[in-house]
């Protein structure tokens, strides 16, 4: 019994050994790599989101055409995003622009906006999407970048493998067209699950020739999106550089609306 018992014991042992050490299969096809991690992102309960901006970019707050160019460097922004329940809660922070920070939460088609510019209190914005009907709550928050990922009209381009927080990831590179990026958002300012934001009192120039060339970095294990690299060209309004760190995919994350006294409507 004690020879069978040690015998089992060193079968599962090996057997665990052998299967840690089976290798991954790897994709070597860049629109197979984005269209497994569009899979993947479609199917994530939440996410967190880290983001950071630098680089140089044209700022005029009036509109006057007097503006001057600023660099973005410290820009950043950090959010969990329940993508089940189509919430999102965000803080944000440029030291450059203004010195703005603030905080944005969006559930229940409302979005609450409190920052340095709008003053102490939430401001509140409810309303539902363009059309005047609630949006399918089965549409997924990042139904816009699933969607981008496994277009195959695109012409993405493996680059070398690298390090990752999830290992080793596979590096894909795309260059975006303004549309391209327009449809990360749903192609709409108000068609998704989460509300548009608040307009801030800020004229912005015409994009109509924006282009990005962007590097995605997907775990080859998990074929989950790790992070997204981008340069955008915005032309005469700079040249902006965004690193966007995606993090703690499916993990339980909690997100309610402030405290009552704390909001107030939108003027």
């Amino acid at each position: 019994m004690r020879r069978s018992l040690v015998a089992l014991v060193i079968a599962v042992a090996f057997g665990a050994v052998a299967c840690q050490g089976q290798p991954v299969k790897l994709l070597t096809d860049p629109k197979e790599i984005l269209v497994a991690a569009a899979s993947t992102t479609a199917a994530a309960t939440s996410v967190h989101l880290d983001l950071a901006v630098d680089g140089p970019i044209q700022f005029d707050p009036l509109g006057t055409g007097a503006g001057a160019a600023m660099d973005l460097k410290g820009t950043t922004a950090s959010g969990d995003l329940d993508l089940a329940g189509n919430k999102l809660r965000a803080t944000f922070a440029s030291p450059q622009l203004m010195n703005v920070s603030g905080e944005l939460i969006a559930l229940d088609e409302t979005v609450y906006l409190k920052s340095t510019l709008t003053g102490p209190n939430y401001l509140a914005q409810h309303g539902a999407p363009a059309g005047g009907s609630s949006a399918a709550p089965s549409v997924h928050p990042l139904a816009g970048l699933s969607d981008l990922l496994s277009r195959s009209d695109l012409q993405p381009v493996k680059g070398d493998d690298v390090p990752c927080a999830g290992g080793t990831c596979y590096t894909v590179t795309l260059h975006l067209t303004l549309d391209d990026l327009a449809a990360l958002g749903g192609g709409t300012t108000g068609g998704g699950p989460i509300p548009s934001l608040p307009a801030l009192p800020i004229p912005l120039p015409s994009m109509s020739d924006a282009t990005a060339d962007v590097v995605i970095h997907v775990e080859q294990v998990s074929t989950r999106l790790s992070g997204i690299d981008a340069t955008l060209h915005l032309g005469d309004l700079g040249t902006p550089h965004v690193v966007a760190t995606f993090t703690k995919w499916n993990e339980a994350v909690t997100i309610a609306a402030p405290p009552p006294d704390q909001v107030q409507a939108m003027p």
